[in-house]
């Protein structure tokens, strides 16, 4: 059977209204050869915002290529009912697709009223390497905005990968000492004190005067941020 009959195929069992014939054809683009603009044109073509667009856009960020790049930019700019998950997931597939390139994206989401996507514009910008002067303002902004949560996650929690942003990006001396000054007046509220051990022992209170403060190992430090969800997700479940 041809490339084209496969497809042609495809896309038949992807308009079916089973939705275990649609993820049969969610994963057999995944392993097509043309997995890229596949899935970028299933995720044009699909209606459903609850399941298979944020499968689609998730497994986006496995790949490459102008088709998903340009599919995804499109998605994470929807709203209404049922769009936050897609939009998390898109700007979470940029972030892995392109590093430092999707920071326009990031930016954009982070400039958002949704906290949701913003905490995941904060993942991506943390793990994608992305310096930005406006962005570090803004990651700075909505630190401080997070800290007044009154429920914030457990692990990798969204207080952390914005300390992970900011620190990778304060080279500039006067920055990296604003940035300690606030998280040792600060510490008990951002309550880290494991995640500093690890990666930035130098900006806890007992470290040394801001002036010599010196800055993380900025690769274990976007190493942490990008594991695991910057992982491969891997063949789609059918």
């Amino acid at each position: 059977m041809s490339d084209v009959c496969d497809h042609e195929a495809i896309f038949t069992a992807f308009k079916s209204r089973r939705s275990a014939q649609r993820r049969e054809a969610i994963r057999d683009a995944y392993i097509d050869p043309h997995a890229d603009e596949l899935l970028a044109q299933m995720l044009d073509e699909s209606a459903d915002l609850v399941f298979d667009k944020v499968v689609i856009a998730a497994h986006l960020g496995d790949f490459t290529g102008a088709a998903g790049d340009d599919s995804l930019r499109r998605v994470i700019r929807v709203s209404g009912p049922g769009s936050r998950d897609l939009r998390c997931a898109s700007l979470l597939a940029l972030a892995k697709r392109l590093g430092a390139q999707a920071a326009p994206d990031l930016i954009d989401g982070l400039a958002g009223s949704d906290a949701s996507v913003k905490d995941y514009a904060v993942i991506g910008l943390a793990g994608a390497g992305a310096a930005d002067n406006d962005a570090w303002k803004q990651v700075f902004v909505y630190l401080r905005s997070v800290l007044r949560r009154k429920r914030r996650a457990h692990g990798q929690s969204e207080v952390a990968f914005a300390l992970a942003y900011l620190a990778q990006h304060d080279a500039d001396s006067s920055r990296r000492s604003e940035l300690v000054a606030f998280i040792r007046k600060h510490w008990d509220v951002i309550d880290e004190a494991g995640w500093f051990a690890q990666l930035w022992p130098d900006a806890s209170p007992d470290g040394p005067r801001l002036e010599l403060v010196a800055g993380p190992d900025r690769e274990s430090m976007r190493a942490w941020a990008r594991e695991p969800l910057f992982r491969p997700l891997g063949v789609p479940l059918a």
